[in-house]
């Protein structure tokens, strides 16, 4: 039976084929473009009934019928301008070229078309570019078919949005409308800077700065609200995500968490309203890391009752300053407390740098640092004190005061104590940064596994290409990756709860775990955005698939808010503490059984039936994985302490012991994060109630632990922790778990809740 296309019908021919494009068409779908041709008067009735049969879902158009719509469309083609967006009625009046167009070329249809259009969420010229695919199942991004959603969807975002919906939709209803402004690629330096400002301070207006602060300065005492909203920004923009912490985190937070209530009465409303704008100058051009060796001064002068401020050289002024350049006002300054000639170490100042006209203020230079390599709506700048004087009560003085004769007081003796205390205060920072990261790693697995998905390449012989995503080297890029972002999702909301509900007993344990987690976490960002990047190949390379601005923005996550090596040997000396405590406090018996515990566990662990078990049973078992991190963990944590001590009695310096054993310390430290986001992915699979959620999450839970210990395997066969085959069992069970997983990926990237938006705009070919 020969095919062939009415002349009624060729003005509709667009709106048919892309309709039927994806394979199928919901049954509301139908039903509008059914009413929608109805109620149009200007089309002859038999042109209704024929467009309304091609519409019968008892009765879709056949691969046949589909192949001869679209080779129609194709070799008329000539006809259109492939540069111009044309929407369906267009296309359909070029298609047609009949002379007497004007029966059905009205306004009335063109209206009816339009409606059409927005009700199928067509993206202009589709059908054109859809025929020169070999596949029109697959054509485009629009013409991929979205898999139906599983029973775990809905319940696996709620999981992730942990209890602040509503926060993140009122983010999202107050960015999206500025979306071409946020993903303009044509802003010079002070555009970008004013525009980010200008977002910063509508967010303000709508409460959501002031979350972490207390009620009675506009907040909600909340600082998982606070962290949700931050999480929620930084799939918009990473500038405007930085720019929002700066102020609202590390200036405001200084004020809340250092300050007393004159500061907090004073200035908080103005600072969560964003009246007054501030940044928050610790690091200078020669101190980075090492805080408490900061240069600039502030030296008590008794007689007027205020503090003179000095950068002693160029190299000591404060430098990397967020909204430090163009628009802070105020100042959070870390400086070197003396009174009456003596040092009391780092404390915090509230210095004014601007009047109102934004001027700088007598004896402040402010510097620009200029353009960087990403975040540039962020306006970082310098700053040098020239004997500068402010009042006594500028110094925030929670942990270290000034009294009525002029004598420094302070209810923490210990000044090393005191310095970590006041820390310990602003970890809150370190904890959204990694937070930000993992946003912008889930953003670009979302692109990764949807151009995955609808890519093309290669395929058996006479037979149609395959996606790129059937391949077990693409299986084995992404998958585990996708894993890494549910375990950290998990993690970091551990860690937010506790920090946030702390009552101060197990603090230095928090900043630990803070300073180990960011490391880790900004670390697999960074992996993850390449590793992305990679997978959609020269497409990736388009700024329209994100990934520029991902890799510019989060690279400085890594050195920011500390080091990340850095941060990785404070998290190992606090393990090192902690083990000297608990081995301090044994008697010979407690001893004699810790000895036994380690002898204990070498022969259950180590016993060749465990280390040979290549059962999936076994494998997959969260008590052996979880003593498999646990066994290397402590391994390490033991054998470094016993380094350590060796050092030091043979008369080694402390610091020079340290040193010779830095790379065992961020090994150890590695290995218990790797222990606590493993255990926290156990909890949260314990705690989950719905069947199908818990399911999805078992599985990637099994991926996240296997695939660790895969990377680390030289370490376990060192160990004899595992046998050759078990290594082997493992990788191979490894692979076979990111097969599975690649069924599930566009619902668990769906999970993410990337604006739609963002992933139709970067797919569209």
């Amino acid at each position: 039976m020969s095919v062939s296309i009415p002349d009624s019908l060729l003005p509709f021919l667009p709106l048919l084929y892309i309709a039927w494009a994806d394979g199928v068409l919901e049954e509301n779908e139908i039903d509008f473009i059914n009413q929608k041709i109805k109620e149009n008067n200007t089309i002859k009735p038999e042109t209704k009934n024929l467009v309304c049969k091609w519409l019968d879902p008892q009765n879709p158009p056949s691969a046949r019928e589909l192949a001869y719509w679209k080779g129609y469309i194709k070799e008329n083609a000539d006809l259109l301008n492939h540069t111009e967006k044309l929407d369906l009625f267009s296309i359909g009046s070029l298609l047609a070229k009949r002379e007497d167009s004007k029966e059905w070329v009205n306004d009335e249809t063109r209206e009816s078309l339009h409606l059409i259009e927005d009700y199928l969420g067509i993206v202009s010229n589709d059908a054109i570019r859809s025929v020169y695919e070999n596949d029109p199942v697959s054509s485009s991004y629009q013409a991929t078919p979205h898999k139906t959603d599983k029973a775990y969807s809905q319940p696996l975002k709620e999981l992730l949005q942990h209890g602040n919906a509503a926060l993140k939709t009122k983010v999202k209803n107050i960015l999206d409308p500025h979306k071409d402004g946020i993903e303009s690629h044509d802003d010079d330096l002070n555009t970008r800077r004013e525009k980010v400002l200008e977002w910063c301070k509508e967010l303000a207006q709508a409460g959501l700065g002031s979350l972490a602060y207390p009620l009675e300065y506009g907040g909600s005492e909340s600082l998982e609200q606070y962290a949700a909203v931050f999480e929620e920004i930084a799939k918009y923009d990473l500038g405007l995500t930085i720019k929002f912490g700066v102020h609202y985190g590390l200036f405001g937070g200084s004020v809340a968490s250092l300050g007393t209530k004159k500061h907090q009465d004073k200035y908080l409303k103005d600072i969560g309203t964003m009246e007054l704008p501030g940044c928050f100058a610790m690091t200078e051009m020669h101190h980075g890391s090492n805080v408490k060796a900061l240069q600039t001064t502030a030296i008590y002068q008794p007689e007027d009752k205020t503090f003179i401020i000095n950068t002693p050289t160029q190299y000591d002024r404060k430098t990397y300053i967020g909204n430090a350049a163009m628009h802070a006002t105020m100042a959070t300054v870390f400086a070197q407390l003396i009174v009456n000639n003596e040092k009391h170490g780092i404390h915090a100042f509230l210095i004014p740098i601007r009047n109102k006209q934004g001027d700088s203020l007598p004896g402040i230079t402010i510097g620009d640092n200029g353009h960087k390599m990403g975040l540039n709506g962020v306006d970082n700048g310098t700053l040098h004190f020239n004997t500068i004087k402010i009042p006594k009560e500028n110094l925030l003085d929670k942990f270290g005061a000034i009294d009525k004769t002029g004598q420094y007081t302070s209810p923490i003796s210990s000044s090393s104590k005191r310095f970590f205390t006041m820390l310990g205060t602003l970890v809150g920072g370190r904890l959204c940064v990694p937070i930000a990261g993992q946003t912008a790693a889930k953003k670009a697995l979302n692109m990764a596994v949807y151009f995955a998905l609808d890519r093309k390449q290669f395929g058996p012989p006479g037979k149609p290409e395959q996606s790129i995503m059937d391949y077990p080297t693409h299986q084995k890029k992404l998958m585990p990756l996708i894993a890494n972002a549910y375990a950290f999702d998990f993690a970091h909301d551990h860690l937010l709860k506790k920090y946030a509900h702390n009552t101060h007993t197990n603090q230095q344990e928090i900043e630990a775990l803070a300073a180990g987690l960011k490391a880790l976490s900004t670390w697999n960002a960074t992996k993850t955005i390449q590793t992305c990047r990679e997978a959609c190949g020269g497409k990736g390379y388009l700024s329209e698939m994100y990934f520029d601005r991902l890799k510019a923005d989060t690279d400085i996550f890594t050195t920011f808010e500390g080091d990340n090596t850095v941060l990785l040997q404070l998290t190992a000396k606090s393990r090192l503490t902690y083990f000297k405590k608990q081995f301090g406090k044994l008697d010979w018996w407690d001893t004699l059984k810790y000895i036994s515990t380690i002898a204990s566990s070498n022969m259950s662990q180590l016993n060749p039936i465990i280390t040979r078990n290549t059962s999936e049973e076994h494998l997959l078992d969260s008590e052996f994985q979880l003593e498999a991190f646990t066994y290397r963990e402590e391994f390490s944590l033991r054998t470094l302490a016993m380094r350590l001590s060796k050092k030091i009695k043979n008369g080694m310096d402390s610091y020079d012991a340290f040193l010779d054993v830095q790379i065992h310390l961020i090994d150890m430290a590695s290995a218990y994060i790797d222990r606590v986001v493993l255990e926290q992915f156990i909890n949260t699979i314990h705690q989950e109630e719905d069947p199908n959620v818990k399911k999805i999450l078992t599985s990637l839970k099994n991926l996240y632990a296997l695939h660790r210990i895969e990377t680390h395997k030289g370490w376990y066969l060192e160990h004899d922790y595992i046998s050759g085959s078990k290594s082997l069992a493992i990788n191979k069970l490894v692979s076979k778990l990111c097969k599975e997983l690649k069924e599930e990926s566009q619902h668990l990237v769906d999970a993410f809740d990337i604006p739609k938006y963002m992933t139709e705009g970067a797919m569209a070919f």
